[in-house]
This record gives structure tokens, C-alpha cells and sequence, in this order.
């Protein structure tokens, strides 16, 4: 249970995002300065979140946490990475998403109780967030790339 929780809470700290209003490319210091600045806002957020400690604590900070997600996903599309880094942010952008899909998975296994139906989800998960952090890695970031 304690895995699951940790994973859940981890999604919310793994979180890029950025709004640019400007359809100009950024240069790739720009992007990851960009993306560091909105994952540092997004991890205090959710810094005040409970550590959940049953399910029903679970599906609480994952329903906290999902419109966090949404918003973060939404000010990420709003960046223009340079050429060179597009696919790289596609892909870092598509692990992101699948964080997102992970945590409510998690959350609606955890509505029904069952802690082995939140237990199987937690390798994706963990996989979507090393996956994650590796391109934000690779991107140049330095906060958005740690949970």
C-alpha cells in the first residue's frame, strides 16, 4: 500500500508545464527554464497533500491531484520547443499523459477497495515516471526531472 501511495503522490512532482503565449520556437535553455519554473509552482501545489495513508485517503489526494495534472499537461502544450527537441518533448509530453492515465487508474482501483488492483498499477506507473524523468533529463531540466 505504502508503494502505491508514494507512486500516486509521485505523479503530481514529475510534472512539467509552462505557459508561452508566443508561437516563437524557445531555445532549449528557454524550454527546460520554462518547464523547471511551472513544475516547481505544480510541486507546491501539492506539497500540502496528506501522505495517504488507506485508500479512501488515496483516492482523496488523487482526485486533488488530477486537475493539478490537467493543468500542467494544458500549460505544457502551450511551450514551442526548438526544432531539434519537438519529438524529444512529444515523447516526454506522451509520459506525462500516461502518468496522468496511471493515477486514475490507481484512483478508481482504490475506490473499490482492492489494494492488489493498486498494487498491479504501480510498475506502469513507475515505469511512466522513469521514463519521465529521463527526458526531462535529456531536455535539460533540472526540477522537473526528480520527483
Amino acid at each position: 500500500m505504502r508503494r502505491a501511495a508514494l507512486i500516486a503522490l509521485a505523479l503530481a512532482f514529475v510534472l512539467p508545464g509552462c505557459g508561452s503565449g508566443s508561437s516563437k520556437p524557445l531555445t532549449k535553455e528557454e524550454y527546460a527554464s520554462k518547464a523547471d519554473v511551472i513544475c516547481g509552482k505544480y510541486n507546491q501545489q501539492t506539497k500540502s497533500f496528506a501522505n495517504p495513508k488507506t485508500l479512501s485517503d488515496l483516492v482523496k489526494v488523487s482526485d486533488q491531484t488530477l486537475p493539478i495534472l490537467d493543468h500542467a499537461i494544458r500549460d505544457l502544450g502551450k511551450l514551442h520547443p526548438p526544432a531539434s527537441e519537438k519529438a524529444l518533448s512529444d515523447q516526454w509530453l506522451t509520459q506525462v499523459r500516461n502518468l496522468k492515465d496511471d493515477l486514475k487508474e490507481i484512483r478508481d482501483q482504490a475506490k473499490t477497495g482492492d489494494i492488489k488492483a493498486v498494487q498491479a498499477v504501480v510498475p506502469k506507473a513507475q515505469d511512466h515516471n522513469s521514463r519521465s524523468n529521463q527526458l526531462a533529463t535529456q531536455l535539460g531540466m533540472s526540477v522537473c526531472n526528480k520527483d
